[in-house]
């Protein structure tokens, strides 16, 4: 498998293609197994050379006990684009991969060449989202997390890290509920998380302020399911970044990439191709 490791962390990574350069950052408790899985690494290797890898505490990479703040996940990213030699980069990053890939931007502007932020929430764009509790996906995720043993309230929806202890510390009457509703692997990457410092990280602005989003320049697709929990997100990112457009997938809520792959897969690889400034795909249908 192939790896490389950066300041004593090494991280697993896959690679496809040839042309300008395309990273792809999944979400925390994910892994980069989604992008091959969508098809989408195959479809954006024929006009882009494609970096997928799994995040510190994730997937095949190293686990150490602290540095998951987008702050230094954006020092990873970047140093991983220096070792395996790649030019500027348009990042694509879901979820907290989103945040990583817009303080990459703050950070490294130089390293960026553009972005799609792919239903990302900002620790520092916290006040935006006064309403996700009435979300109406909510009433399903809490369901789902009661049903695999573990609890959930409106108040604590973005403290994943009472998530990763709860997972660490399931009472033997609960194992059974999480297999049978979220399976072994899902335990394990929750477990693996709770014995670092990600839980607190992924909650601190760390330099990611309101006013350090604003600054940013690069070209940006802020893309978000239609029924996003984090639309007033998608609404300021377009309204306050210089240089954003909001593109909206169809039928999919946070987690588009799996609710509605044929449709994300077709508009991340339109709008890659539009901001490193190829052609127009001719003969191909899709959303705008």
């Amino acid at each position: 498998m192939p790896r490389v490791t950066v300041d004593g962390t090494t991280f697993y990574y896959q690679q496809v293609g040839a042309g300008p350069d395309v990273v792809l950052l999944h979400g925390i408790s994910g892994n980069l197994a989604i992008w091959p899985l969508i098809n989408l690494m195959p479809v954006l290797a024929a006009d882009f050379r494609v970096t997928a890898y799994d995040l510190r505490g994730h997937g095949y990479s190293d686990t150490p006990p602290s540095g998951y703040t987008s702050a230094d996940m954006a020092g990873d990213l970047v140093n991983i684009q220096r070792a395996l030699g790649l030019g500027p980069m348009y990042v694509l990053g879901h979820s907290f991969g989103g945040v990583v890939a817009l303080h990459a931007a703050v950070l490294y502007p130089e390293a960026i060449a553009g972005l799609v932020l792919s239903d990302p929430y900002f620790p520092g764009l916290r006040h935006l989202e006064t309403r996700v509790g009435q979300w109406s996906g909510w009433q399903e995720y809490k369901e789902q997390a009661n049903r695999a043993g573990l609890e959930v309230t409106e108040e604590d929806w973005f403290d994943v890290g009472q998530l990763f202890k709860q997972a660490a510390h399931l009472p033997p009457e609960r194992h059974e509920m999480f297999r049978k509703e979220l399976g072994l692997a899902a335990m394990e990457r929750l477990t693996r998380l709770a014995a670092t410092t990600c839980g607190d990280d992924v909650k601190a602005v760390a330099g990611l302020t309101e006013e350090r989003i604003r600054s940013v320049r690069h070209p940006s697709i802020a893309l978000y399911g239609e029924n996003s929990p984090f639309l007033a997100t998608c609404r300021y990112l377009e309204q306050n970044l210089a240089n954003c457009r909001a593109v909206l997938v169809p039928d999919a809520k946070h987690r588009a990439h799996e609710e509605n792959p044929l449709a994300y897969v077709a508009l991340v690889h339109k709008h890659l191709r539009e901001l490193a400034g190829l052609a127009p795909l001719q003969g191909r249908g899709g959303a705008a």
